[in-house]
């Protein structure tokens, strides 16, 4: 493959910055969960038997990321073209 039609590369720091975010989900759902068991004051044996609803839990929360953080791109661009085109009229009336 030329290197011309290489849309972008993944480079080791955007992995670890995903590991790292992903990370992150995992620790709010254990911290979901730490509330969850404190407020309806189960048995704190279920820190570890729930890992499986944990791991689904930060599964979702970083497809919401995601999902978000590819929205705001898409309203970025958006917002970057109408400012540029909106730059360009401006230009032209000079």
């Amino acid at each position: 493959m030329k290197l011309d039609k290489v849309i972008s590369v993944i480079t080791l720091r955007d992995v670890v910055r995903e590991a790292m975010v992903f990370g992150l989900c995992l620790l709010v759902a254990f911290g979901i969960n730490v509330y969850a068991v404190w407020h309806y004051q189960t048995e704190w044996s279920e820190l570890y038997t729930d890992v499986g609803y944990m791991a689904v839990l930060a599964t979702v929360i970083y497809v919401a990321r995601c999902i978000f953080k590819c929205v705001a791109i898409v309203v970025w661009r958006v917002v970057c073209k109408f400012r540029q085109r909106k730059q360009d009229a401006y230009n032209k009336l000079k």
